[in-house]
């Protein structure tokens, strides 16, 4: 939907280029030059402020997500900015296949930055659930639990799943991230359901399913631990995120002194 978006607005971009917004007039090669170098510059300089910032962090330490996404909220406040400045100019008929060049890679830093604030606030609500996996009432028991605490660590469990359930699904994550969030949904219902099993089926004199659960549940950490890799793997290639713009921002303004 996004890039629908950012379709229409490069084609109503061009078509201003080429007859003028509003009565203005279109401007000479030098001036057009001047501006949109000053304002491409700038934004070359701020993106290198950013990587500057994206540097002072660790992308793999979920204490840092938070700090992460404001900088990248800036970052996308930069493309932004640039496309609104560039989008009223009129440039001369040379300078029009540039200058919706530069507009589309405006819309398009401004998206994928959106993109990247949207990845790392979604794995700044579900790490803390795979971290906690560890920290659940029911196999922390003792093996010779009765079976009150063993039914009062079911419940306490069951709730703390279905609340990351719940979470989970009115949460909407990122395209490219929702069959990493539809495993999560799996693992933590075949967690519920084994709890379930076990609230279900202890009695005094049979505490087979409260043993075989604490067998199954290391199966779960290790799967807990798989997933939080897999995240980690992703966050880790979020670092990059901006050299892609920087060297496109180059080539650009490569173009814009040849004019």
């Amino acid at each position: 939907m996004r890039r629908k978006i950012i379709a229409v607005l490069l084609a109503a971009a061009l078509l201003t280029a080429l007859a003028g917004c509003g009565g203005g007039e279109e401007m000479s090669l030098s001036e057009y030059r001047k501006d949109i170098s000053e304002l491409h510059d700038g934004v070359a300089w701020d993106l290198g402020v950013t990587l500057e910032e994206l540097n002072q962090f660790d992308f793999v330490d979920y204490y840092d997500l938070t700090e992460l996404r404001a900088v990248f909220e800036k970052a996308e406040g930069i493309f932004s900015t640039a496309w609104d400045s560039a989008d009223p100019m009129y440039p001369p008929p040379q300078a029009v296949p540039l200058h919706v060049d530069l507009l589309e890679f405006y819309a398009e830093g401004a998206e994928g930055m959106r993109d990247v604030q949207d990845s790392l606030g979604f794995f700044e609500v579900v790490l803390p659930m795979l971290q906690d996996i560890e920290n659940l009432a029911l196999p922390a028991l003792p093996d010779n639990a009765g079976v009150p605490e063993i039914k009062a660590a079911a419940a306490e469990d069951r709730k703390t799943m279905e609340g990351y359930l719940k979470d989970l699904e009115n949460m909407e994550p990122p395209e490219e991230l929702q069959e990493y969030s539809d495993k999560l949904v799996e693992y933590f219902r075949s967690i519920d359901e084994a709890v379930a099993t076990v609230d279900q089926a202890v009695k005094p004199e049979n505490l087979t399913s409260f043993i075989l659960f604490r067998q199954w549940f290391s199966t779960a950490v290790s799967d807990a631990q798989a997933l939080w890799n897999e995240a980690i793997s992703y966050l880790a290639a979020l670092s990059t995120s901006v050299d892609p713009y920087i060297e496109q921002g180059k080539e650009l303004a490569e173009r814009i002194q040849k004019l």
